[in-house]
């Protein structure tokens, strides 16, 4: 008969969590601050080029890759946001099981989160208007 109780891990292998965690906030910083750098880029470009022809009547549909970009990274964000609650909560059982006085706190990668998705939401909507 299996033992239905999980196995209690050793703080060898809390530690090697912990440093997961740890190095998957900065990741996940990194990521969030590499996207938002990339969709103003490719926004300012497309928005310039729109610009600079506007005797095209189809140049308007230059514009509907930065709107689609800014409405799926805003997606990608929110979801983001929503899952970090779970990561965050871990993050801290692992720093209490450790005795440690501080974790990172993932409540600011949320806050950026939801910047970030209420920003591109607002240019994906002013570029489709």
């Amino acid at each position: 008969m299996a033992n239905s109780q999980p196995a209690i891990p050793t703080q060898e292998v809390l530690w090697k969590q912990y440093e997961l965690h740890v190095g998957l906030y900065k990741e996940y910083l990194n990521l969030l601050l590499k996207f938002n750098g990339f969709c103003y880029a490719a926004t300012g470009a497309m928005v310039s080029y729109y610009f600079s022809k506007p005797e095209i009547p189809w140049m308007k549909f230059s514009l509907l890759f930065p709107v689609l970009m800014s409405i799926a990274f805003a997606l990608l964000f929110l979801y983001g946001a929503s899952q970090s609650e779970y990561t965050r909560r871990e993050l801290f059982a692992i720093r209490d099981a450790l005795g440690l006085a501080t974790a990172p706190e993932y409540a600011v990668l949320k806050v950026f989160l939801w910047l970030s998705a209420i920003l591109m939401l607002a240019v994906g909507l002013a570029l489709a208007a």
